[in-house]
């Protein structure tokens, strides 16, 4: 597999908490230098013997280890952290907590910096009025001291496994700090076992991140216990612990918090993710660990609504010796998640098993040029949900593809105000971006960026059309705009770098969705290439063209699910696979195969509730407005199908490019339903789904024939985009279009593929918000 070809040089944020301390052996498995530490403790007047901000070391006679119950940071066994300089010989910075939990949403919003901006000035040390600072921005002064005494600091990692309550307050600083952001841990629960864990079967499954750390020799106590399913005979446990007794403490564990199971997440629970219990790392392997810490005196204290906690004495650093177990441990022993999920790794093996099997059609149209495009007026098409402003161009404005993306802004804004209830940029849920060459797309990005100031930018997908696109034109944008009300909105947008899914490394999220009616929803999810999430580069396995490719296309599909799953899609509308390099034909029936096969899983697992964090615990959020999953659901989930039609398969098309981001040769963009029921149907030339009685998406294929395109086309504007409740219209096109003939998006291709990988002149996507007759 691909490696990271340049290793980060990390700060790491630390609680003394197993999670934060495991997550440096992660840095180091991936390559990466931890340069510091960073804490923040309560402040003095928050605990009688609380630290100065730049202490160093440990005063053994300390045994106050106050907790403030704060929602972003661990505070309990603060009174130990100074001791992990010398535990692990890596420099020590801490600062005090200033402020509270003031902004209490999931995705945290300063208002001070842009979040989607790494150049942004961060706000001052302190605040100049006076009012007091949201707890987060107790970071901001801490890091920046850090990264003046470590200049080449350049990533942040913590240890949020669950919650989208710290994780995206890190993103923002770090965003704000021009730090990448790592977060190994996010969504581990769900991720493949590591295959000495999977292997391996008294390991406990619900426990699988405590089994990986007690492959590591990792030590982490339990110093308190806040949860119904856990008592005070849990405190000063090694819920890392290696044998037989670890495992007994880990099946107590899931045991206990079983009950809760229907409130929250059992794995999550397990974990201590929702406050359940709280850890001090004490020791680890010698890779990282180069003394462990003692502590000469527990005391077990007694608090309010049947929590229990660790009062802590005499804590030191004692050296470890040669002979112990972990000694020899190199950074390759750190268990790492599976790549792929067990259903992808057969689809992957069922695809390189076909080669011989694959009906390859030797056709591809001729290169033809796109005349110049002028100024022309965009398309629109509005629902009763959303706004389509198709084929954005700016020739006018110069040659440069910044230049072009500027006057595109400009035209965007002016648009948006037109509207009746005047929108803005903040209402835009997705975007095409196609480029004359992906030379232009960083120029083109520098500008783009520009559009969006909040949190959960819009979705995207980005692909070069080269010279089918007019040529006179560098960008043509399309953009889809919600019309409902903001608060409605939910949008997943992953800055870290974990081993989920890659991180987002522009302005774009994974994913947004908007609301139909009742329960149901469309989901927007941006275009997915194959990049490997810990490493973020192009995957491959340096076999052959084929194989290497097929891994590509299961990883980029993949992607796309994890991403389907956190947003809780029950049913893929439909999917267009963007191809490039050689080998088109083989690639499209490689895409086909692989989506066939993947709709056809049988849906026999039981659905999961999604998970509660400790947002949601203090705010009784809704479980069913919860997102990201933690477990898998059945993607898609046949329990909705209600058609008499045989057929399973949702709506596809494979195009051809000029070039994709970062040199990939495929792309996955998808849109999802979140629904009750879907009907789908198929013809020879058409394939439809239908959500909830609401949405309709159709596919309709115009083969090679002798007819010219135009008359084709002529019969599907008659037939499908006069009615009401056009949502959107997208020509995938194989040859140049008229200015002004298609009324619609048009994204112009080299090639384009259907059904069972058969070429196509072109392919029309038709969106609206009722069902289409086909």
């Amino acid at each position: 597999m691909a490696s990271s070809s340049q290793g980060l040089n990390v700060i790491a944020l630390i609680s003394g908490g197993k999670d934060s301390l495991y997550s440096l052996l992660h840095c180091i498995r991936n390559g990466h230098n931890v340069v510091a530490l960073a804490n923040l403790h309560p402040a003095p007047h928050q605990s009688t013997h609380g630290h100065d901000s730049g202490s160093r070391g440990q005063d053994s006679s300390d045994d106050i280890d106050e907790d403030i119950d704060s929602f972003m940071y661990q505070t309990i066994g603060h009174s130990v952290i100074p001791l992990y300089e010398e535990a692990l010989r890596i420099p020590l910075y801490r600062a005090a907590i200033t402020g509270g939990a003031l902004d209490t949403a999931r995705v945290y919003r300063n208002e001070t910096g842009d979040p989607a901006s790494a150049s942004t000035t961060a706000p001052s040390d302190e605040s100049s009025s006076g009012t007091p600072e949201d707890e987060t921005e107790s970071l901001v002064p801490l890091l920046r001291r850090v990264m003046q005494a470590h200049p080449e600091a350049n990533a942040v990692s913590a240890g949020a496994i669950l919650s989208t309550y710290q994780r995206t307050r890190i993103e923002n600083i770090a965003a704000r700090l021009g730090l990448v952001p790592l977060a190994w841990l996010w969504m581990y629960p769900s991720l493949p076992a590591p295959t000495l864990r999977a292997a391996d079967p008294a390991a406990v499954g619900d426990a699988g991140l405590l089994e990986d750390m007690a492959g590591c020799g990792c030590d982490a106590r339990i110093i308190k216990v806040a949860s119904g399913g856990l008592d005070d005979g849990f405190l000063w446990e090694n819920v890392s612990g290696m044998g037989g007794p670890g495992r007994a403490l880990r099946r107590r564990i899931v045991k206990g918090m079983s009950r809760f199971a229907g409130a929250e997440d059992l794995r999550g629970a397990v974990l201590g993710e929702g406050g359940e219990y709280e850890t001090l790392a004490v020791d680890g392997p010698a890779l990282l660990w180069k003394a462990r810490i003692e502590i000469e005196i527990t005391e077990q204290k007694a608090g309010e609504a049947g929590v229990a906690y660790m009062k802590l004495r005499g804590a030191k650093c004692v050296p470890k010796h040669d002979d112990e177990s972990t000694a020899s441990f190199s950074p390759e022993d750190v268990r790492r998640p599976g790549l792929l999920d067990e259903a992808f790794a057969a689809a992957l093996t069922d695809v390189g098993s076909s080669k011989t099997a694959l009906t390859v059609p030797s056709s591809r149209s001729e290169a033809v040029s796109s005349p110049a495009w002028s100024d022309c007026e965009p398309y629109h098409h509005q629902s009763e949900s959303t706004w389509t402003i198709a084929n954005l161009v700016a020739p006018e404005a110069g040659s440069g593809a910044a230049e072009q993306m500027s006057a595109i802004v400009d035209k965007t804004k002016e648009i948006l105000q037109s509207h009746p209830h005047s929108r803005s940029t903040e209402d835009i849920v997705f975007a095409t971006v196609l480029l004359g060459s992906m030379a232009d797309f960083s120029p083109m990005n520098k500008v783009y960026v520009s559009l969006f100031k909040k949190p959960n930018p819009p979705a995207r997908v980005s692909v070069a059309c080269g010279d089918r696109l007019p040529s006179n034109a560098k960008v043509m944008i399309s953009f889809t705009v919600d019309l409902g009300p903001r608060n409605d909105r939910q949008g997943l947008h992953v800055q870290s770098r974990s081993y989920w899914a890659p991180a987002n490394i522009g302005p774009y999220s994974q994913a947004i969705s908007i609301p139909l009616q009742k329960a149901s929803r469309l989901v927007y999810i941006a275009g997915q290439i194959p990049l490997e999430p810990a490493s973020m580069e192009v995957a491959t396995e340096g076999k052959t063209w084929f194989d290497d490719y097929c891994l590509r296309a299961v990883l980029s599909m993949q992607h796309l699910w994890r991403i389907g799953e956190a947003m809780q899609v029950d049913w893929w509308l439909g999917a267009v696979a963007f191809l490039t390099g050689n080998e088109i034909a083989t690639q499209a029936q490689v895409a086909w195969h692989l989506w066939k096969k993947i709709h056809a899983q049988p849906d026999e697992s039981d659905e999961d509730d999604p998970e509660l964090d400790v947002w949601d615990l203090k705010y009784g959020r809704r479980s069913d407005d919860l997102m990201p999953r933690t477990v898998s659901s059945t993607l898609p989930r046949f329990s909705v199908l209600t058609s008499e039609d045989k057929a399973t398969t949702s709506p596809f098309l494979a195009v051809e490019v000029a070039e994709l981001p970062r040199n990939s040769d495929i792309e996955w963009q998808g849109l999802g339903g979140r629904c009750e029921h879907v009907t789908l149907s198929s013809s020879d030339d058409c394939v439809s789904t239908v959500a909830d009685h609401k949405y309709s998406y159709m596919c309709r294929e115009i083969e090679e024939t002798q007819s010219p395109l135009v008359d084709n086309l002529r019969a599907v504007i008659a037939s499908h985009c006069q009615g009401q409740g056009l949502s959107q219209v997208v020509l995938y096109t194989t040859q140049p279009m008229a200015e002004g003939f298609w009324p619609g998006q048009v994204v112009p291709c080299r090639s384009v593929w259907g059904r069972a990988g058969r070429p196509l002149r072109a392919g029309v996507i038709i969106q609206c918000e009722k069902s289409t007759s086909t």
